[in-house]
């Protein structure tokens, strides 16, 4: 009788797998494509389906299907065996809980209280009004069971209890972001009570964290104001900069549509699916960043950004773009002329948003509409202002040609030579951020170098204050977003913080 890891390599074809990931084109025997672990502009990175291998002889790397996933997931074994065998259908004996890492110890009550948060939406009496809310957002039954939606229970405890009650140990709950400590650390309460919850889980299905919704209906107008939604903090499983809400679904739509569209919110996402179209994912709230590029870019490098039609919409819309261009990604913005977000979109006419995909602006576009939007180009205050807004966006761009050809058409707008904007270009090493301090700046300092060092001063003066007062942890965990700290370095340490305050 074959070990799992034998059955499992006999019913997965390695080069069907790492396909869905790596465009791969016949070599022979063997297939060829480009390392998805170091950058190269020529092939090295070959499978081989006879022998069940893979190598790299760019970055020297290779191992077999179960080598591929920890090293593009960046899992250990035992999660990477768990993985492949829930995809090849392999049932494995349970594991003893000594031989568990934190990590598997944290996905089994992520696993466990997903199913436990959809049986009390089914069933809890006090989830009646969470089941009114979805009747009347028109979610199906399909939807909420491909999801997962679920409901966390009111009570200070119960999802604690419950938890504690099926064998869970106090430590890897509160690991799993769950639940919070109380003052002086006696004992826990639920982090999420009276929410809708939308379980987030990583690119192959599996739950890392969770999204909670509050219910308008059930909010105390004596009380204070909840915030609409409450997410899981940082943890070992659980990084939002890591993690698109709705891909482990529309991998395979994005891939075949060859664009991948992102809205803004869970329900945005899920009433598309329903709707049928399904190469769409959720930022959650959060800014792209480099990991959410790296990892649409395994599917495909074509982007549509369709997030809600207000302000604040329309500022999401744009943050962390940065990162998609760096990326050579090619970014399009969405015009929603009905409905004030997807959601509502979708619900009264699913053509129009079939329709506003299609249609989609591509960013530059987008951003030479808003840099000449009531400006007068022959004025040389208005080209200065034009030119001082998209310098910075086209010096982003990852592709020569398509910088070249923005350069020019700037030029032309503004109508000076286009050596000068190369000039000006050439000399901004950094661009600008907005600045955030009222503080009037230094005569020595340069204006860039000003903006990036405050933000940088703000990063640090909050992660000496979380080493002053670890218990802050508390109040920003589920609201924060370390992608904002400035700085990779600080960006670590934040993460690291999480990982030793949870320990």
């Amino acid at each position: 009788m074959p070990t799992p890891v034998e059955d499992i390599k006999q019913r997965l074809d390695l080069v069907d797998f790492i396909s869905e990931s790596v465009p791969l084109k016949a070599a022979g025997s063997n297939w060829k494509g480009k390392c998805p672990f170091h950058n190269e502009k020529t092939p090295s990175f070959m499978v081989s389906r006879e022998r069940g291998s893979w190598h790299c002889f760019g970055c020297g790397k290779g191992g077999d299907i179960f080598t591929f996933v920890q090293e593009q997931e960046g899992l250990d074994f035992p999660e990477a065996l768990r993985l492949l065998a829930k995809r090849a259908g392999v049932q494995l004996r349970e594991y003893n809980k000594e031989e568990q890492t934190q990590r598997t110890k944290v996905l089994d009550v992520l696993r466990w209280v997903s199913r436990y948060y959809q049986e009390v939406l089914r069933k809890a009496s006090d989830a009646e009004p969470a089941r009114k809310y979805l009747a009347q957002r028109q979610v199906n039954e399909t939807s909420l069971e491909d999801f997962g939606v679920g409901y966390a229970p009111s009570g200070w405890d119960i999802t604690y209890q419950a938890l504690k009650k099926k064998g869970f140990a106090d430590d890897d709950i509160f690991q799993a972001g769950l639940t919070i400590r109380k003052d002086r650390g006696a004992g826990f309460y639920d982090r999420f009570r009276n929410r809708i919850m939308f379980p987030i889980s990583d690119v192959h299905g599996t739950v890392v964290g969770f999204s909670g919704r509050v219910l308008e209906a059930l909010i105390d107008p004596q009380g204070p104001v909840p915030a609409k939604y409450i997410n899981s903090p940082q943890t070992i499983v659980y990084d939002k900069g890591r993690v698109l809400y709705g891909l482990d679904k529309a991998k395979q739509p994005i891939k075949k549509a060859d664009t991948a569209v992102i809205v803004e919110g869970q329900m945005d996402c899920l009433m598309s699916h329903q709707a049928g179209v399904q190469n769409v994912v959720a930022s959650s709230g959060t800014a792209l960043t480099a990991d959410h590029v790296q990892l649409l870019k395994r599917f495909s490098t074509n982007v549509v950004l369709a997030f809600d039609q207000d302000a604040a919409g329309a500022q999401a819309a744009l943050r962390g773009v940065d990162q998609a261009l760096i990326a050579k990604m090619n970014v399009r913005i969405v015009r929603l002329n009905q409905g004030k977000d997807p959601d509502e979109l979708i619900r009264n006419d699913l053509p129009a948003w079939q329709k506003a995909i299609e249609t989609a602006q591509p960013l530059m576009e987008h951003y030479v509409q808003e840099a000449t939007a009531g400006r007068d180009l022959t004025k040389v205050d208005d080209k200065k202002a034009a030119v001082k807004f998209l310098l910075p966006i086209i010096g982003k761009l990852g592709d020569a040609v398509e910088q070249s050809h923005y350069l020019q058409q700037l030029a032309d707008m503004v109508r000076v030579d286009v050596s000068a904007l190369r000039q000006s270009l050439a000399g901004q090493t950094k661009p600008a951020r907005r600045a955030i301090s009222t503080t009037k700046p230094e005569a020595s300092m340069p204006p860039e170098e000003q903006h990036v060092d405050r933000f940088r001063a703000v990063s640090e003066r909050l992660l000496a204050l979380l080493l002053r007062e670890p218990k802050l942890y508390e109040q920003l965990s589920g609201e924060f977003d370390p992608n904002d700290l400035v700085g990779p370095d600080l960006q670590t340490l934040y993460k690291t913080l999480v990982i030793w305050y949870s320990e």
